[in-house]
């Protein structure tokens, strides 16, 4: 499964890779998060893993390329307890489209989702999932642009 959620912000593009990758901003658009914890790794490196525990799950975040200001790669296994029940890779893109304004795109790809009660939760609400990340992009945006 591949998904894209994006938004324009009303901001410099090194205005907004500045806000997304100060942590201590994730409570401010990321309205589930409780913690985070970096678990291994340089911060902001190759391999670094970070956990973040939300409200109803829990997600271990593994670099794969941090190439700011255009974009970072990760792989991400959310968990239900100790059980992973999805797996992705990410790309959280920038792209300047003039001095003042910039996109910002989250790609999805190769979502798996592990089980059988995950496999059909994701059938049966696939457009809930789709909103809560469009959500979470426009969330970002609201919050950069303030």
């Amino acid at each position: 499964m591949r998904f894209t959620f994006s938004a324009e912000i009303n901001q410099p593009i090194n205005r907004v890779v500045e806000l997304f990758r100060n942590k201590e901003n994730l409570k401010e658009w990321q309205k589930e998060l409780i913690s985070y914890e970096h678990i291994s790794g340089s911060p902001n490196g190759v391999n670094c893993v970070t956990k973040y525990l939300h409200k109803s799950i829990t997600i271990i975040e593994t670099l794969l390329s941090y190439n700011l200001p255009h974009e970072i790669k990760g792989y991400y296994e959310h968990l239900a307890g100790k059980k992973t029940v999805m797996t992705h890779n990410t790309v959280y893109r920038f792209t300047k489209i003039s001095d003042n304004k910039t996109l910002f795109e989250l790609k999805m790809e190769d979502a798996v989702f592990v089980g059988w009660l995950p496999k059909l939760m994701s059938k049966l609400m696939g457009r809930m999932f789709e909103k809560y990340h469009q959500d979470e992009v426009d969330q970002f945006k609201v919050f950069a642009e303030r």
